[in-house]
């Protein structure tokens, strides 16, 4: 038998398959006959707690189905230094898209088990790690309204896309008083975002050139736009080509800092995380990943 011990974390709310996904997982283990165990959120309804009070030093591993939310909390319950595996089984899936794990579920199955190991970059916001990204003003509100405003037949980027068009054109620019890599702005945005990788709400590509191990962090910011020119070019987001605009500007930093502002909503990996002050910075090679060379 492999010497290997994998803990595997399931969320059983996800937007995604993900009950059949983990039973396919374990079938695959069972094969492949490598120890494991399987833990679910119902419980706690915390991936983050769940991998605190359950993950120890005898599991060479972490496989995490589930989406944005899930592996976030779960790399916030990771103590140990272990390859990560994803499964992805989320609406959104966003943080996946940066890099190659397979098109088929028994690719990203056989990957999540026994991908190559890379290493790479992860975010903290204050106290929260981060694997994708944090939103703040337009895209933190997006997430607000859809968790205080739920339209029960979306789902997944169609709920995204419906909340951006209805609050797109009446959404007015916010004060952000923000410092990158300590050089202070205060200027008048509709959004500040924040990546580790490049896409955001299920397919808005807001940072098209993120990477995630450059050792940096890349910052979108969308200045003043008449609600005509907003609607006009929401295809840009979609496919990366707003950093044209005029009132666009991008930047590749290490750190940022927001001051507070109770106008501001914001997101982390798609999840709220209520308003400003942030100290966000990049933790270079922090998360070891599998995926496919």
């Amino acid at each position: 038998m492999d010497q290997r011990k994998i803990f595997i974390i399931w969320n059983p709310f996800s937007g995604g398959d993900s009950s059949p996904l983990t039973q396919k997982l374990a079938c695959e283990l069972l094969q492949l006959k490598i120890a494991h165990e399987v833990f679910d959120t119902h419980e706690s309804m915390s991936a983050s707690k769940t991998l605190s009070d359950h993950l120890d030093s005898s599991f060479t591993d972490l496989i995490i189905v589930g989406g944005d939310g899930t592996i976030n909390e779960s790399i916030n319950g990771l103590k140990y230094d272990i390859p990560v595996g994803i499964v992805p089984a989320g609406t959104g899936d966003d943080f996946i898209k940066n890099v190659k794990i397979g098109k088929s579920t028994k690719e990203k199955i056989q990957t999540a088990v026994n991908g190559q190991i890379i290493r790479i970059d992860l975010g903290l916001c204050n106290d929260r790690k981060f694997v994708n990204g944090v939103g703040i003003g337009f895209d933190g509100q997006i997430v607000e309204d859809m968790t205080s405003k739920r339209v029960g037949f979306l789902k997944g980027h169609a709920a995204y896309y419906y909340h951006v068009l209805r609050i797109l054109g009446g959404y007015e620019e916010r004060t952000f008083n923000f410092s990158l890599d300590k050089e202070p702005h205060e200027k008048e945005l509709i959004l500040l975002a924040i990546g580790n990788g490049t896409t955001f709400g299920g397919g808005f590509k807001l940072m098209p050139r993120a990477k995630i191990n450059d050792g940096f962090l890349d910052v979108c910011e969308i200045g003043k736009l008449s609600p005509l020119k907003r609607f006009l070019n929401i295809g840009r987001l979609s496919n990366g080509t707003h950093g044209t605009l005029k009132m666009v500007k991008m930047h590749q930093v290490r750190e940022i800092s927001v001051e507070a502002n109770d106008k501001l909503f914001a997101h982390i990996d798609g999840e709220q995380i209520g308003k400003p002050p942030f100290n966000i910075k990049v933790l270079p090679n922090a998360l070891q990943l599998r995926v496919i060379s």
